[in-house]
């Protein structure tokens, strides 16, 4: 079954593709880019996850998120029992007409009373972790692909399993709607794959999923994400094994104030 399973990612990886959007932000719903939000702003988010398999919890989740200067940002989140606190640094941006390459590094902190039985690594908050790694992010107009990686570790869970591991990701997008541009009032409708897999380190288990997603854009302000995750493959014993999300977003733009100059 794992085996034939990778045979489907070759052909979901051709229905890929972004949007290019507000300074150009790869606006994925899975994961996060290399580009940074726009300086001086603000995002609320608030989202939904119903997962499914062995065990079904539901899961609301409020953020926050802000750029306070050109090259960082930071989200603060929570889901009324664990936190969650993520920061990110560009490091390097190649900009082209309608196109762009961008490097960032990040380190994501989570804070969980939890103590789950699961040989897996999980980050909706079941699991108290630390999270750090590179993002290598590429814009060709309509299309952008974007590819994460990083090192897991967890400070609950079963002793018998390993404590680290090694989680990434493989997103892509593709405007659908509109065609051409003609103001930044248009509604944007965008369509994502993304791939998401997590190798343990000392242990054989693993998994990769595969999360298509709609976005609909409206007035380059605030955003609406439907999307379906499932194992691709998978021999961990995790409890969910695939989920259903909604989300729904909105950025506050120049929320805030300019960082005064200290050089003299």
């Amino acid at each position: 079954m794992i085996v034939r399973s990778y045979k489907y990612v070759s052909v979901c990886l051709f229905f890929l593709a972004i949007v290019h959007f507000t300074n150009a932000q790869e606006l994925y719903v899975m994961s996060e880019p290399a580009s940074i939000m726009p300086t001086r702003s603000i995002m609320l988010k608030q989202s939904y996850q119903q997962m499914g398999g062995k065990m079904n919890n539901s899961f609301y989740n409020t953020q926050i998120e802000f750029s306070f200067k050109k090259n960082w940002m930071m989200h603060l989140g929570t889901n009324y029992t664990a936190s969650e606190v993520y920061l990110q640094h560009r490091l390097y941006s190649l900009d082209d007409i309608h196109a762009h390459t961008r490097l960032a590094l990040f380190a994501r902190a989570i804070s969980s009373p939890f103590n789950p039985s699961s040989n897996a690594i999980m980050m909706e908050g079941q699991q108290k972790l630390w999270n750090a790694g590179f993002i290598a992010t590429r814009l060709q107009h309509k299309w952008a692909s974007s590819f994460t990686a990083g090192w897991l570790h967890r400070y609950t869970g079963i002793t018998s399993y390993t404590k680290n591991g090694i989680q990434y990701s493989w997103s892509n997008g593709w405007l659908l709607y509109p065609k051409n541009y003609n103001s930044y009032g248009q509604t944007n409708l965008n369509f994502y794959v993304e791939l998401i897999g997590q190798q343990l380190i000392n242990d054989k288990a693993h998994f990769l999923d595969i999360a298509p997603s709609i976005q609909l854009i409206f007035n380059s302000q605030s955003k609406l994400n439907l999307g379906y995750r499932w194992a691709l493959a998978d021999n961990t014993n995790r409890m969910s094994d695939r989920s259903l999300y909604l989300s729904f977003d909105y950025l506050f733009f120049n929320a805030l104030p300019k960082l005064k100059n200290t050089k003299k």
